[in-house]
């Protein structure tokens, strides 16, 4: 089960973006207005426009750094595991290497990659999602 990184579809900048509006766009242009208009919700609006920007960035920080200790246990672990043949279907396997699908059950090797599987007995996939699940379980 591989989850999508943050910016794989795209909105990491976006979410930045707009983070960046709330926190120095449109504080500016509520100060802009104050010195002009000298009305002091002006004022407090830019400053509550400034902490919901600071907050966007900060929350998408902490987001980004879960996702990034994330995606290196997930991929020690799929490095861990690159020489095994994954139950998809009946009669059908996946290579852990390379993501071939159409790996026999009986092969000793991938057809795609060449990789050579450790073990030529095959887990079942109940096998297979216990050991994800401690694996998760750890992180």
């Amino acid at each position: 089960m591989r989850i999508k990184k943050i910016n794989s579809i795209d909105y990491g900048g976006k979410v930045i973006g707009i983070g960046l509006i709330f926190m120095l766009l449109i504080p500016r242009l509520f100060l802009l207005f104050y010195k002009i208009l000298v009305y002091e919700f002006l004022n407090i609006i830019a400053k509550v426009s400034f902490v919901i920007g600071l907050l966007i960035l900060i929350s998408f920080a902490c987001l980004l750094m879960v996702e990034l200790r994330q995606d290196k246990k997930l991929d020690q672990y799929y490095c861990k595991h690159r020489n095994i043949k994954i139950p998809i279907k009946a009669g059908k396997y996946e290579c852990g290497a390379c993501g071939n699908r159409e790996v026999a059950k009986n092969s000793t090797c991938c057809d795609v990659c060449g990789v050579s599987f450790e073990n030529v007995e095959v887990k079942t996939p109940q096998e297979i999602i216990e050991k994800k699940v401690q694996f998760l379980r750890f992180v």
